[in-house]
């Protein structure tokens, strides 16, 4: 459990949460983006409570995660899987000019777009997981163990 957490993150801020394992790091963060519900207290993104809306709202308005673990669909290929993070009705009217930055970011994975993600590497399948949390053109990007097995 979580407690007695306040943040404030001004824009163009970066900031990293550090701990010892089992001290409620991603359970902060998903509790963020929606994925658990807080039991008290409020969380606010550009003045607006978002603790209570689903996922995909919070998504909406310019909250991207990159969750530990990397939780692709492996069964999808790498051009899909970033597609997936441009589904959203904002990003997907950019998706093309998504795709050219996270390749400028990510230049291998422009190799790998009809390739299955759950054939690539580990580093490379932490680069789809960033670069789809990025497709997302989000305000806000969440990354939880978000270098995590990335290839230098």
């Amino acid at each position: 459990m979580v407690s007695g957490v306040s943040l404030d993150i001004k824009q163009t801020q970066i900031i990293s949460i550090v701990g010892a394992n089992g001290v409620g790091k991603s359970t902060l963060l998903k509790t963020i983006c929606g994925l658990i519900r807080p039991y008290s207290g409020e969380i606010r993104f550009n003045e607006r409570r978002v603790d209570g809306l689903p996922p995909h709202e919070i998504v909406q308005m310019g909250i991207s995660l990159v969750p530990e673990g990397r939780q692709l669909f492996n069964h999808l290929t790498v051009l899909e899987n970033l597609c997936v993070g441009s589904s959203i009705k904002a990003a997907k009217a950019a998706r093309k000019q998504s795709l050219e930055e996270v390749f400028l970011l990510f230049p291998q994975l422009k190799e790998h777009l009809g390739q299955l993600a759950g054939t690539l590497s580990g580093g490379e399948q932490q680069m789809v997981a960033m670069a789809r949390a990025l497709m997302a053109r989000p305000k806000l990007l969440i990354m939880d163990e978000g270098t995590g097995s990335l290839a230098g």
